[in-house]
């Protein structure tokens, strides 16, 4: 059953007009849904969308997110590493919001869409925080419970999540783009911060050279798990209208845009995404290396993810945000 929307996910607006249909992405269908554009803020979002009951058949065996290292087969000691890399930048930028907190205090912090929480596990370890993450399922901890006891996990939907004592630090990672409600998210998520309460999203960027490349077989699209693919002016349209503002834009993430990059051209050629990575693993790994120099621009020329800070809106005039 298809959920059809009637206004714009970010402002609001009912100028939505036909932008194009796209092919879904790992997944072993001829399907193609739709996507629109906002005539009034241009934010590219998927419309109609697939039902949250239908969601769960395109997350299946082809799914290579939550096949994980194993997917690599003898390479999977070295993906499985570039993932605990990517924790540490998750984890730095983290701490470095909690650092403006009051001093002598470990800090609270909350991952929305944690998955397999090993971001929550590494800051609490460096920083004796008190870390809570939800998720919608309990897929990414219930067979390593104990070795995430010390952190308080939910299975929850933000929308019913409550706290008795507001956050200092909440972050979502790949999680926004996902969201089939983002302003009602936003607008609920003040209820549990505070005035200096930071706000980590990290999402596929739009406004990318590897989306204009790309074009339909653009990772970023993630047809049709992703509901929107946000620009920085669309993402910041969204965080104003929910009563946040953006402090800090760094238009690279901490997620490496390569792999997404590589994802889209396995996509063109129609790979099996079921089977095995093993044998591609060495092609990865050359295209990784000869595209290193454009990569290596990602903070002029963005690459395909980018990375926000925001701060809860207390009226007044918007300083400009930093951009990096």
């Amino acid at each position: 059953m298809a959920d059809r929307i009637e206004t714009c996910l970010a402002c609001g607006s009912e100028e939505l007009r036909a932008w194009a249909f796209l092919p879904a992405q790992m997944h072993p269908t001829n399907e193609e849904f739709e996507f629109q554009r906002c005539g009034n803020c241009g934010l590219v979002q998927l419309n109609p969308r697939v039902s949250p009951e239908e969601l769960g058949r395109y997350y299946t065996r082809y799914y290579l997110p939550f096949r994980g290292p194993e997917a690599w087969g003898k390479y999977a000691p070295l993906v499985a590493m570039n993932l605990r890399k990517t924790d540490r930048k998750r984890s730095a930028l983290a701490q470095r919001a909690l650092s403006g907190q009051q001093p002598g205090r470990a800090g609270r912090v909350l991952d929305v869409g944690c998955g397999k929480p090993t971001f929550l596990e590494l800051l609490q370890s460096q920083t004796g925080c008190y870390a809570k993450g939800i998720d919608f399922s309990d897929e990414g901890w219930r067979s390593e419970a104990s070795r995430f006891a010390g952190l308080d996990l939910e299975v929850a939907e933000f929308k019913h999540f409550e706290a008795d004592r507001a956050f200092d630090v909440i972050t979502m990672w790949h999680y926004l783009e996902h969201d089939y409600h983002p302003h009602e998210t936003l607008s609920r998520m003040k209820a549990v911060a505070h005035s200096d309460t930071r706000l980590l999203i990290e999402v596929p960027n739009f406004a990318s050279w590897t989306r204009a490349l790309q074009g339909r077989y653009w990772e970023g699209f993630h047809t049709p798990r992703h509901t929107a693919v946000y620009s920085p002016a669309t993402l910041q349209r969204l965080l104003e209208r929910s009563g946040w503002r953006i402090a800090e834009l760094r238009r690279y993430g901490t997620l490496d845009a390569y792999p997404l990059f590589w994802m889209g051209l396995q996509e063109r050629r129609g790979i099996d995404w079921s089977a095995s990575m093993e044998g591609k693993f060495m092609g990865f790994m050359a295209g990784m290396l000869l595209t290193a120099p454009l990569f290596l621009l990602k903070r002029w020329l963005p690459a395909g993810v980018m990375t926000v800070v925001a701060k809860k809106e207390a009226g007044g005039s918007h300083p400009r945000f930093r951009r990096f």
